[in-house]
């Protein structure tokens, strides 16, 4: 190792993926022109504490790491020779390289970086460690470390958004498996509140049957047999939610969003009553449809007969045909309800 060598002499974007690299707790390596190990960070050290990276080269470097079964790419372990000589052949030619290699430990994202003047720098960052496993499960070829934690970075701002909204938003896989999950999300699972989660981070529905109709929607949607679903998610002690289940931009995800409106079904009323300029009663009908109650509950609730609360829908329906907010039957008061309470859902208290 050269004692006079500093990365901060580094042209970028060798230097740019040093320094995130290093941010993201990986391990970084740089070569001279000649092949020669001229700095290794800590993280290295740490992880291949096989050598002390002196006067090591990368040839024999990669003996030591094979001698001491570090390896991380198959062939590398079938054929060694082959594999180093294919490998010096790749980094000489390619000033960009970009892999994910598997480790007893686990999958690494590795990225390369050959300057004009031959020196390099190979960066590594654990996938599971980093937080990045949610997003790249699949296929990753030419997936690079500073396009990952750019990706990374704008997805931890995006969810600071989304914990600041009262709606219940989480990305899943096709097993339900929770990747991300705002504020409202983790709240009502802890709660219990029609959702909750399995020690293996998968949701489950409260209800039983609600709970094969989440799963199967959440399997159409990551599947690609639809763009969206609904699914029910009833409730002990309050009115029925439904949640929205669209799919994710990755490949076999899925968005969860659930309006919360159904515990404080005043303030619904009051959002729906101002959103659609109704009375007061009609607002408590189209309400009541919304969080899943049938025309008779709903007139149990209202104390009043079946016969007013189906005139009042079918006054509802003309009254809105004439608008934008147009609907057909009630399952699309249903869904124009959850719409507006996504939208405009007030802070419970905020509205008399």
């Amino acid at each position: 190792m050269f004692s006079n060598f500093s990365v901060g002499c580094l042209a970028r974007p060798a230097s740019d993926l040093i320094q995130a690299a290093n941010n993201a707790g990986g391990a970084v390596l740089v070569y001279s022109k000649n092949d020669e190990i001229v700095w290794a960070n800590d993280a290295q050290r740490a992880l291949m504490p096989c050598s002390d990276y002196v006067d090591e080269t990368y040839s024999s470097i990669f003996w030591k790491v094979f001698e001491a079964g570090f390896s991380g790419a198959k062939l590398a372990k079938d054929d060694p020779v082959s594999w180093l000589e294919g490998a010096i052949v790749s980094r000489n030619n390619s000033q960009n390289l970009d892999f994910i290699n598997e480790y007893f430990w686990g999958r690494m994202l590795v990225s390369h970086i050959r300057l004009d003047d031959g020196v390099s720098v190979q960066a590594r960052i654990d996938l599971k460690k980093s937080g990045l496993e949610n997003y790249f499960r699949g296929e990753t070829a030419g997936l690079g470390i500073m396009w990952a934690l750019q990706m990374q970075r704008d997805i931890t701002n995006l969810q600071s958004a989304l914990d600041g909204l009262a709606i219940a938003v989480g990305l899943v896989d096709g097993d339900g498996r929770i990747l991300h999950k705002n504020t409202s999300f983790s709240d009502m699972l802890s709660a219990c509140d029609g959702l909750y989660q399995s020690e293996d981070n998968i949701i489950l529905a409260v209800d039983v049957c609600d709970d094969m109709v989440v799963k199967q929607s959440i399997k159409n949607v990551t599947g690609g047999l639809l763009d969206s679903s609904f699914a029910p998610l009833r409730r002990a002690t309050a009115p029925p939610l439904v949640m929205a289940v669209t799919a994710g931009d990755v490949p076999g995800t899925a968005v969860l969003a659930v309006s919360r409106f159904g515990e404080d079904h005043e303030s619904l009323v009051a959002g729906i009553r101002q959103a659609l300029g109704i009375t007061p009663a009609e607002a408590a009908v189209i309400a009541g449809i919304g969080v899943g109650q049938s025309v008779a509950e709903i007139a149990v609730a209202r104390n009043v007969t079946e016969k007013t609360t189906r005139n009042q829908v079918q006054s509802l329906r003309r009254a809105l045909e004439g608008s934008r907010f147009a609907v057909g039957d009630l399952a699309g008061i249903a869904s124009l309800v959850t719409k507006i309470a996504a939208i405009t859902r007030p802070i419970k208290g905020q509205l008399n």
